[in-house]
């Protein structure tokens, strides 16, 4: 050990050394003394040059009392025995934790020194045990503290790499520690050490803590040296046997909070780039183009399209090309949640504001999506009442929660998506025409798939090896026949359509290649019975409703027709003798023998 930590104990040796009138030294287990008076004092720090005493204490864990030097049994193995300087001494182990860390020796170097008395008193050999045991504990103390200091050091380092602000607080709310994240984000400099919790805290606020269990994620104003703050704030007590010690403060910023939230909701998981969006038509290529131009921009964008366009996938390219992308991005869509849920999910609430409210109030999505993007789907749902506080936050980018009368800024940018016609809904006066204006800053359409027919089988292709490494099918291409159905069908749920087409596809095909008897019979029916296919449908599903006395429609015919249809257009292009059967049954995907039972029972 390092010297300075036997400082005290130096001092403890020279005193009782100058008492009694003898020298006095320790070692520790490596055999380097780490104190000494007299004529050791200048050999501190220096290994010990003949150890053969202190050995035998060590290496046997036992006193040894020595009054006749070299006649002594335990001076037998001793090199300077018949020279040796000591006249008599007591030496004994010193424990640390139940562990031999090394000796202590009292020695008589002049006959006065030996003819004291001491050496040959039981008081002093029992005083010597007891200082033994002093020097002990004291080392235990000094690697105690040290270890503390280690521990401390460790959880300071620990606290100040987390990105939450830290204020530590005693049982009776003065400030004892403060993380630098707490001075860099949030104002809160050392400075506050020492001084009232309410420096920092409303009144309010350091109250619910008192009287809370659980005091998690409430918002709270706190006061820095920049002046007001809003936060996420949680109290955690630090509580022992049923007795507080203090309290522990985390808080955290919005821009954060929200970031956690987005990864909660797997928002932060879902990362899209223009690069994803699968299409080489021109249609597409144009939107994917201009989208490009206007993503790094601030301004509100109005995305247009029908159902399963893919709208979202665009918001989503827009701002991971922007400069938010570091912020979250947000999605809530209008339409899916009722109208007296949506304002304060849009917005937030206080707490109280109404009957069922969360206690602590509640972050709104508009605020989540601080620093980042809100996307707000189905915008042409927005109950009209509503639209006049949407408006008012895009033109003075501030809400107000729920009960609450406080104006609170936010740093966001909207893009908004629809398939309604919002120029009708004006019309009828469904949809404010300033709200329209705000929002259509710029306009994007995303043209449906039955107008960009070139792109179905890129997507189709694209969906199939997404779903055969998902399915563990080697179902990599499909034949001429299926390509063609599915560039026929004029799908009007666009590409969410097509995907759940080629799902159920590939999870029915037997083949190593798409084949027509795998695509879903709505999908192959000719146009002309797609309303007949439909209708018949819909009898089957009230026919199999409890009560209900018709008897439910066989739709495995039509789909055995639509097969049969198949084969027959490839018999006739390949022949209808048994060389043309093989030929058409390879076109198709299947075995000879499912040709001939599909053709078996076609004609029954």
């Amino acid at each position: 050990m390092m010297n300075k930590h036997y400082s005290f104990i130096q001092e403890t040796c020279e005193i009782v050394s100058e008492l009694f009138n003898v020298v006095i030294t320790t070692i520790d287990k490596d055999y380097i003394r780490t104190t000494g008076t007299g004529l050791y004092r200048a050999k501190i720090g220096n290994k010990v040059e003949n150890p053969n005493v202190f050995k035998s204490v060590i290496e046997h864990n036992q006193k040894i009392i020595i009054n006749n030097p070299s006649r002594e049994p335990a001076c037998a193995a001793c090199e300077n025995r018949d020279n040796c300087k000591e006249k008599a001494a007591v030496y004994a182990p010193l424990h640390v934790n139940g562990e031999i860390r090394g000796a202590i020796g009292f020695i008589a170097f002049t006959d006065e020194q030996k003819n004291n008395g001491l050496f040959s008193s039981d008081i002093f050999v029992s005083f010597t045990e007891k200082l033994s045991e002093l020097i002990s504990s004291r080392i235990e103390t000094v690697e105690y503290a040290d270890q503390l200091m280690v521990n401390l050091n460790e959880t300071l380092a620990i606290l100040n790499s987390v990105h939450d602000g830290v204020i530590a607080v005693d049982d009776q709310s003065m400030i004892y520690r403060v993380n630098e994240s707490a001075t860099r984000n949030f104002g809160i400099t050392e400075q506050l050490i020492g001084k009232h919790i309410s420096a920092i805290l409303p009144d309010q606020v350091i109250s619910a803590i008192q009287k809370s269990a659980a005091y998690i994620d409430n918002e709270v104003t706190i006061r820095g040296e920049q002046g007001d703050v809003n936060v996420l704030l949680t109290a955690k007590r630090i509580e022992n046997n049923g007795k507080k010690h203090g309290t522990i403060l985390n808080m955290k910023s919005f821009t954060e909070a929200s970031n956690i939230a987005s990864k909660i909701l797997h928002e932060s998981d879902y990362k899209v780039e223009f690069s994803d969006i699968v299409g080489e038509s021109k249609a597409i290529s144009e939107v994917i183009d201009f989208s490009r131009k206007i993503a790094g921009s601030d301004s509100t964008v109005l995305i247009r399209g029908e159902s399963g366009t893919g709208k979202e996938l665009f918001a989503r390219a827009i701002h991971n090309q922007s400069s938010r992308q570091g912020g979250p991005f947000v999605a809530i869509n209008c339409g899916a949640i009722p109208e007296t849920l949506l304002e304060s999910e849009l917005f937030g609430y206080e707490d109280g504001a109404f009957t069922g409210a969360k206690k602590g109030g509640k972050i709104g999505k508009c605020q989540l999506a601080n620093g980042g993007t809100l996307f707000l789907d189905e915008v042409g749902d927005i109950p009209i009442f509503l639209q006049v506080k949407f408006l008012r936050m895009l033109q003075e980018r501030t809400i107000e929660k729920v009960g609450g009368n406080k104006a609170i800024p936010i740093d966001i940018r909207v893009i908004a998506a629809t398939n309604r016609n919002l120029e009708t809904m004006m019309e009828d006066g469904e949809f404010r025409s300033d709200l329209y204006y705000r929002l259509n800053v710029i306009p994007i359409f995303i043209p449906p798939l039955r107008e960009r027919r070139e792109d179905i089988l890129v997507i189709s292709r694209h969906f199939m090896e997404k779903y055969a490494k998902h399915l563990r099918k080697n179902v990599y291409h499909m034949t001429p026949q299926a390509a063609k159905i599915l560039t026929d069908y004029p799908w009007p749920g666009n590409i969410r359509e097509l995907e759940n087409t080629i799902e159920c596809a590939l999870n029915v095909e037997s083949q190593e290649v798409l084949t027509t008897f795998s695509i879903p019979a709505r999908i192959k029916a000719p146009k002309n019975v797609q309303a007949a296919y439909s209708a018949e449908l819909v009898q089957a599903e009230t026919a199999a409703m409890p009560g209900h006395n018709s008897q439910p429609t066989d739709l495995r015919a039509s789909r055995r027709k639509a097969e049969a249809d198949e084969i027959i257009k490839a018999l006739d292009q390949y022949g209808w003798d048994t060389k043309g059967k093989k030929h058409a049954a390879t076109s198709l995907g299947i075995g000879i023998a499912t040709l001939y039972r599909i053709l078996r029972d076609y004609q029954k």
